[in-house]
């Protein structure tokens, strides 16, 4: 008997208690989404003056020679110097550095290649745009 007592006298939570903690985690959710939506525009609206795009690739002498990029951008970005072929890093011998909007580089490469093959060439700038092409080797 004297266990059925305790059962019957546990109460729970307030409906008015319940109701605020439920808004409460609502409104916490709510800023967390904000604060993670506002970064990510944030970070998308620095990169959206930075956009590079390769011209051209020159095959010469069995070997990709020179890689024209091209800032389509409004500012000034910065090539690294990385160039990815095939998905191998290579560092350009010139032609990396500062990059006005409008302006184009050369940068200069020695890689070998074979005739009739694929070949994808991918340059980076300092902050993480890029351009990608895939050409067939002459």
């Amino acid at each position: 008997m004297n266990n059925r007592k305790l059962k019957s006298n546990k109460k729970a939570i307030s409906p008015i208690i319940a109701t605020l903690l439920l808004i409460a985690i609502a409104v916490v959710a709510s800023l967390v989404v904000y604060a993670w939506v506002m970064g990510y525009i944030g970070y998308q609206t620095n990169n959206a003056g930075n956009s590079i795009a390769i011209q051209s690739v020159n095959f010469s002498g069995g070997k990709i020679t020179d890689i024209y990029v091209q800032n389509m951008g409004t500012t000034t970005v910065t090539l690294d110097g990385n160039v990815y072929i095939n998905g191998a890093q290579y560092t350009a011998s010139a032609g990396s550095g500062a990059l006005s909007a409008g302006k184009t580089s050369d940068l200069q490469v020695s890689y070998p290649v074979t005739s009739g093959q694929m070949y994808t060439v991918k340059v980076t700038t300092t902050s993480g745009t890029y351009s990608q092409i895939t050409q067939q080797a002459p």
